[in-house]
């Protein structure tokens, strides 16, 4: 089978750093902003108890916030809309009735019509706004709000703070630590495979996602073991490039042990790949996040393993946030929350998925409410 010599997809085989991003001086890992600040880690810790918490009460005599919500749209996987759901149901639980508004956007749209959104989100005079892309790429635009001082920014899907911000942080950073879920699957790899052998990489394009999810992942294979990459592809968040490229390295290195894919829409066009070279069941594909559509692929058998994240935590810290902010509790809400992850293989026992899925999704709902 031939690919199409047309796709616009890189194929990196050696100097791998030199194709990743020299970001990483911009901000502090999340071990880095701990150790620098003592007091983070017993915030963070006190405060992981509440989101924990489901037996909340509700708040009383408070007003109402609003929030601009800019996300990406588009991806099969349902983190977002997990993150948006789990977010209003909790405020909900307090007794508020937030307003929320919704700036759906492309991650591939232009610089251009980034900043325009972020314009419109901003000039809706919201009390927070939640941005969801890479903090990285849109710094300058964040900047404008955080000098304002209005309104109060929240920056999702990134967990290390920016250096030069460290007079003027955002209203707070939560996620899930991508450099940590990195380490927790080249872990894995390493064990599944003796540290020994080859394998490949399915990347997103340059930026901060690139460099946490994938970089972080070759250093530790560098450093740890000897197992070779023999193959990279940047395909962006693209389950059809992802798809094309797993084929040419199937064709090409049937012999490698495992591709790591860096998202969910990259694992399920990894997994297509795989299938369409009869290579599925041979080369080992992980997942990252463990959504419905992963979990879905993990009962199948097409889906060696995923990261799962627990998912509502997510939504839920960024509600809880805004409550003791409101309250005028700031000083226990900390600059930094990162969710906790949980590895979920093919194979996993009815029960143990069911209690994973339950703890995970508890706010968003089952997979059809999505």
């Amino acid at each position: 089978m031939k690919i199409n010599p047309l796709l616009p997809l890189i194929i990196i085989l050696t100097s791998l750093l030199l194709a990743l991003p020299a970001e990483a001086g911009k901000y502090f890992t999340l071990d880095e902003y701990i150790t620098a600040h003592p007091q983070e880690k017993i915030r963070e810790d006190n405060f992981r108890k509440i989101v924990k918490n489901n037996a909340v009460r509700k708040a009383r005599q408070i007003p109402n916030p609003k929030i601009a919500i800019i996300y990406p749209s588009g991806q099969i996987s349902d983190y977002w809309r997990r993150s948006i759901k789990s977010f209003t149901n909790r405020l909900k639980h307090y007794g508020l009735e937030p307003i929320i508004v919704k700036f759906p956007i492309k991650p591939s749209e232009t610089p251009a019509k980034h900043a325009s959104t972020f314009r419109k989100a901003v000039q809706a005079n919201p009390d927070y706004l939640i941005f969801t892309l890479d903090a990285l790429r849109h710094q300058r635009m964040i900047e404008s709000a955080l000098v304002a001082g209005h309104p109060k920014i929240i920056l999702q899907n990134i967990t290390t703070p920016l250096k030069e911000w460290e007079d003027k942080q955002p209203f707070m950073y939560v996620g899930f630590d991508h450099a940590t879920g990195a380490k927790i699957l080249a872990q894995y790899f390493a064990d599944k495979t003796g540290g020994n052998g080859k394998y490949a990489i399915l990347l997103p394009d340059p930026g901060y996602l690139n460099e946490a999810r994938g970089k972080t992942f070759i250093s530790y294979m560098d450093e740890k073991t000897s197992l070779k990459l023999v193959s990279l592809f940047q395909t962006g968040i693209n389950k059809e490039k992802a798809r094309l490229a797993t084929i040419n390295i199937a064709e090409k290195h049937p012999e490698i042990k495992f591709i790591y894919a860096c998202s969910t829409d990259i694992a399920l066009g990894a997994i297509e790949g795989l299938r369409e070279t009869g290579q599925l069941g041979k080369i080992m594909v992980n997942g990252w996040g463990g959504g419905s559509p992963e979990i879905e692929a993990i009962q199948k058998g097409e889906l060696d393993v995923t990261l799962m994240r627990i998912n509502d935590d997510n939504g839920v810290a960024m509600a809880d946030a805004i409550i003791l902010d409101i309250l005028e509790k700031k000083s226990q809400i900390p600059l930094v929350f990162s969710g906790r992850f949980e590895i979920l293989e093919k194979g996993v026992s009815p029960e143990r998925l069911q209690l994973l899925q339950r703890e995970s999704f508890r706010y968003s709902g089952s997979q059809k409410d999505n």
